[in-house]
């Protein structure tokens, strides 16, 4: 499997969290995928990777604005900045599997405790 195939793997795993089902149908896969066959595959690639590790919770047209706006910015030369305007530092990019795995070990150590008193 490519970087790219496996960057969108795990962009659909995090867009299935959005779900109440936990599914996420093929015709919704393949037009979005269709859509984004419209940039180039850097901007999409960006824009996955800033999804996944910023906007857990946010369906698939939320990613459609990022790559609109990554365009955008490409268009005219901007290109995207490390610094946030309004924060003036970088944004950090979290591994958001690590996060999980210390929350699952967060809980279990919660319960140890509650069971021994």
């Amino acid at each position: 499997m490519t970087s790219r195939e496996e960057l969108r793997k795990k962009y659909w795993t995090v867009l299935c969290r959005t779900r109440k089902s936990g599914r996420i149908s093929q015709g919704v896969k393949d037009k979005e995928e269709a859509y984004w066959s419209q940039f180039p595959t850097e901007v999409v690639d960006e824009a996955l990777r800033i999804h996944i590790s910023r906007y857990t919770s946010y369906k698939e047209c939320y990613t459609r604005g990022i790559i609109r706006n990554l365009a955008k910015e490409r268009e005219q030369g901007r290109g995207r900045q490390e610094k946030n305007d309004f924060c003036r530092f970088p944004q950090r990019d979290y591994d958001f599997d690590a996060l999980e795995k210390q929350l699952v070990n967060n809980m279990k150590e919660v319960e140890h405790e509650k069971s021994k008193t």
